[in-house]
């Protein structure tokens, strides 16, 4: 069930937001499904459209992960593209006492996921999630780099990689704690970004932006 709250904006004005339950944005995304949304703090987020480097960077992970299929598999996991991680309502603490935030459900650029996640609930859900930093307004660099951050350690990803563009770099977050990542480091180059779990990746920035495509 959606609730309606009252919320006060930088300049004092009172404002209402409906924000959905689960249910309610799944009805949403189905009816729209050539629509890339997502749901942030239980309010409706539409992803602008990729550009080509945004896709060919997003493709080339994929193309890294997919030369470790049998590891991958080996440790009961697979990749995908896109799919939704909800965070469920028993992990949104303040959402279930209060009703003052709604719950996240959200489709990163590129996931290395377990197969059984849905059928298990396992926590976490997948050891890696990788964004492909989205760069045309300062709030979606905000919702990679902080938002999504903060709903990947409350769902316990060990790992979460933001391909950053802007200086062909990678972010990595790592150590999921009370809904944070203890570390965040910025990597370049020959460094081997980390993933714990599936250190066979051994992945660098320099590999992952080698074959991009200019804007």
């Amino acid at each position: 069930m959606s609730i309606t709250t009252q919320e006060i904006s930088p300049q004092g004005q009172v404002f209402l937001v409906r924000r959905l339950s689960l249910e309610e944005f799944a009805a949403v995304a189905e009816a729209l499904p050539d629509d890339r949304l997502e749901l942030i703090n239980g309010e409706i987020v539409m992803s602008p459209p990729p550009d080509k480097t945004h896709m060919s960077l997003a493709d080339r992970i994929l193309e890294l992960f997919a030369y470790h299929i049998k590891e991958i598999a080996a440790v009961g996991c697979q990749i995908s593209g896109s799919r939704y991680y909800a965070i469920p309502k028993e992990l949104n603490q303040q959402w279930v006492d209060e009703a003052t935030e709604g719950p996240d459900n959200v489709c990163p650029d590129v996931s290395i996921y377990y197969s059984d996640y849905l059928e298990k609930n396992r926590r976490p859900p997948a050891p890696l999630m990788v964004e492909v930093l989205s760069v045309s307004k300062r709030e979606h660099i905000d919702r990679d780099l902080i938002v999504k951050a903060h709903i990947y350690a409350a769902l316990e990803i060990p790992a979460y990689w933001v391909v950053d563009r802007r200086d062909t770099s990678v972010w990595v977050h790592t150590g999921p704690s009370g809904g944070n990542y203890i570390l965040r480091e910025q990597y370049k180059g020959d460094q081997a970004l980390p993933a714990p779990g599936l250190e066979f990746l051994y992945i660098t920035a320099r590999q992952i932006f080698e074959r991009r495509s200019e804007p």
